[in-house]
């Protein structure tokens, strides 16, 4: 942990209590590796291997599972976000210009591969929490980054200060039982003038997957995970070929493009066949074993930005399939 990351810190059981160093065990090239945090009303809080524990207790339903299931799924695939390509697919409309110098929150970091991004598109400081194991991995991943801060921390007990410039959000709030709430939690960060971006899972457009491929969900996220890993790679395998061979060639077809698009999952499958196998892999296994997955309107994401009082919202769908949504704290 570097020092400079505790202006941005708030005691997450008494929020608005700054926190300060307390005692510090051991430090490693400028970072303090093993110590503790302390706020005035006296709530203590680990740094262990470099990395600050900032949880209340205990976290919501099914976080454990969620926590295990996502933090076996980012130690297999870690490295298959080195392409920006998808990110910045996930944030539009902003481009790498609307980071430079900004204070960005990465809320649901994973491996840390998006807030590597963040730090190569010129953000001035960027804090990047989970609430999985996976922080681990991402503390590993920014070591070598001095704007890059990796903070452990639930997402409905929040440790920090609302000084963000720009906080995004991909993939993560489908994954937590209120998703409201947990949309409001990150927008109360924001600076003024600040931008939120998110993307989530939608109801449009997801029939086949609702029917069919969620009541699997269901069973298969909580058995134990290396048979569902394997299973998921026969069916990323079969999802490939398919991808590979028919929804891409007929998309890329000028007189059979519409073709591709009257298919099911037409739109999002097309654009699936431009990634190789292990990212396809990587999609798969992570739709099987979500314990918590909800898809929701166009009318219900919009809400979120309204309730929360942000203005200039733009949100758009994603491959017939997905929301993107950003809006702006005036």
């Amino acid at each position: 942990m570097k020092t400079r990351l505790l202006p941005y810190l708030v005691c997450p059981v008494c929020p608005g209590s700054d926190l300060r160093l307390g005692e510090v065990r051991a430090e490693e090239s400028g970072e303090v590796m093993e110590g503790t945090l302390v706020c005035p009303a006296g709530h203590t809080f680990p740094v262990t291997r470099g990395i600050p524990r900032l949880l209340p207790g205990r976290t919501y339903d099914l976080g454990r599972e969620t926590q295990r299931n996502f933090s076996f799924s980012w130690g297999k695939f870690a490295e298959i976000y080195a392409d920006p390509r998808d990110f910045l697919d996930w944030i539009q409309p902003h481009t790498p210009a609307d980071f430079k110098g900004k204070l960005v929150l990465d809320a649901g970091c994973g491996s840390g591969q998006h807030a590597l991004f963040a730090s190569d598109f010129g953000a001035r400081e960027v804090v990047a929490f989970d609430l999985s194991p996976s922080v681990e991995l991402a503390f590993a991943h920014a070591r070598s980054r001095p704007n890059i801060h990796v903070v452990q921390a639930d997402i409905y007990h929040l440790p920090f200060k609302p000084v963000f410039g720009l906080i995004y959000s991909i993939g993560v709030l489908q994954h937590i039982p209120d998703t409201p709430r947990g949309f409001a939690a990150l927008a109360r960060l924001l600076a003024k003038g600040g931008a939120f971006s998110i993307w989530v899972y939608g109801y449009e457009g997801t029939t086949f997957v609702r029917g069919v491929i969620d009541p699997a969900r269901r069973v298969l996220s909580r058995l134990p995970l290396f048979p569902v890993f394997v299973l998921s790679g026969g069916l990323a395998s079969a999802f490939f070929l398919l991808a590979k061979l028919v929804y891409g060639p007929l998309a890329r077809g000028k007189t059979t493009r519409r073709i591709a698009q009257a298919l099911p999952m037409g739109d999002y499958i097309s654009y699936m066949s431009q990634f190789n196998l292990h990212y396809v892999f990587n999609s798969v296994f992570d739709q099987l074993i979500a314990p918590i997955t909800q898809y929701f309107r166009r009318d219900q994401v919009a809400g979120w930005f309204e309730a929360a009082g942000l203005r200039n919202v733009s949100l758009s769908q994603r491959n017939g399939m997905s929301w993107r949504a950003t809006g702006e704290r005036n």
